[in-house]
């Protein structure tokens, strides 16, 4: 169920949208455009001095920005709370050449954004190591990421609340524990001399966030079908 500031402020956000701004859409989702700030700030980071200890913090955000993906996307299958948006006739939405059924759904619930959280995790990573480029990551994440998103009636503004929560909760929890970046620490000074191997597994990990983790995705839905 959603509260009337919810679909109002979804409407008024939604005025914005339709047909008419299609190439902002396809602008806003490209994939190099809307994470080129937050990848270009993580790798920066990563090479900017080989310290250990800000590596191993680094990586264990990354992993909970897996967790908190993985969350939100399970969120969207148990969680019933409404329907998204653009797939809900009653609202009488402004939708983008009605694609939306050329899109073959897995799961109607829209809460919480699962781009967004993402996103906003990987901001979090980003603010933890240095505090203006987190920022900036952070104000491009609403606005390229997670407004356009209510614009074109793929999420509820409480869609992207709840991925503004879960997103950086997930990764400051992480950080605060103390386990996982000692695992970290020990696995960085193993390959010590083979640094070339945790350069080469970050950047495939990046490459598949990018890409909102769909090749993960696909593959744990082959590896259930498989046992099914």
């Amino acid at each position: 169920m959603n509260g009337i500031w919810d679909q109002e402020l979804l409407r008024s956000l939604n005025s914005f949208g339709g047909s008419e701004s299609r190439y902002l859409w396809e602008l806003v989702n490209n994939e190099l455009v809307r994470g080129f700030p937050l990848f270009f700030a993580l790798i920066a980071l990563w090479f900017s001095g080989d310290c250990r200890e800000r590596r191993s913090r680094m990586l264990t955000g990354l992993l909970a920005v897996c967790v908190a993906t993985v969350l939100s996307v399970w969120l969207q299958f148990h969680l019933a709370s409404h329907t998204r948006p653009l797939l809900d006739p009653a609202l009488q939405l402004k939708i983008i050449d009605d694609h939306r059924w050329r899109v073959v759904w897995d799961r109607t619930g829209s809460f919480p954004s699962d781009t967004s959280t993402l996103f906003f995790a990987l901001a979090t990573v980003t603010l933890l190591e240095n505090r203006w480029a987190g920022l900036f990551c952070f104000l491009w994440t609403t606005m390229v990421v997670a407004l356009p998103r209510v614009i074109f009636a793929w999420h509820y503004p409480s869609d992207i609340i709840g991925s503004l929560v879960l997103g950086p909760t997930c990764v400051f929890l992480f950080s605060a524990i103390p386990y996982p970046r000692k695992f970290f620490e020990r696995v960085l000074t193993w390959f010590e001399g083979r640094m070339y191997i945790v350069h080469a597994l970050l950047f495939i990990f990046l490459i598949d966030a990018a890409n909102l983790f769909q090749s993960l995705e696909q593959a744990g839905k082959g590896l259930v079908r498989m046992w099914e």
